[in-house]
């Protein structure tokens, strides 16, 4: 058996979906695009308001600043992986066999970040599954 952990320890990201699908659109864009939910909430809409994004009525670029860079701290469990083998069984000899082996494997079961980041509408990961056998002949 093998399992895959990953962790990121106060990792400084440029977080490009905030500057591109939260800060810099227009209200088309909105409208014609799948955009962060955070473009329509997460803003300025009243005077007075203390929001971390501007206004969606304002159309003007906003420049690349250190305000989009963000700290990660991430743990994830990447993948397993486990294996069983049978060899020297009465029944593999009657089947014409050496060994049979099973594996399973599986991958982006889990993760955790202290950043959001737009990854897909579902489940933003690339979760997969495989089975395998192999079996060795004499």
């Amino acid at each position: 058996m093998n399992m895959f952990f990953r962790y990121i320890y106060k990792q400084d990201i440029w977080n490009n979906a905030l500057y591109d699908k939260v800060e810099n659109i227009s209200l088309g864009d909105v409208i014609s695009y799948n955009q962060d939910k955070r473009a329509l909430y997460d803003r300025w809409q009243q005077v007075g308001d203390q929001a971390e994004f501007k206004s969606i009525s304002l159309t003007t670029t906003t420049p690349m600043s250190s305000r989009f860079v963000q700290t990660e701290n991430t743990l994830s469990f990447e993948s397993i992986n486990v294996g069983y083998e049978i060899t020297q069984k009465p029944w593999l000899n009657r089947a014409g066999l050496s060994a049979l082996r099973f594996t399973a494997y599986t991958g982006e079961i889990f993760r955790f970040s202290t950043i959001r980041r737009e990854r897909g509408i579902d489940y933003p990961y690339a979760r997969s599954f495989s089975l395998g056998i192999n079996a060795n002949f004499k």
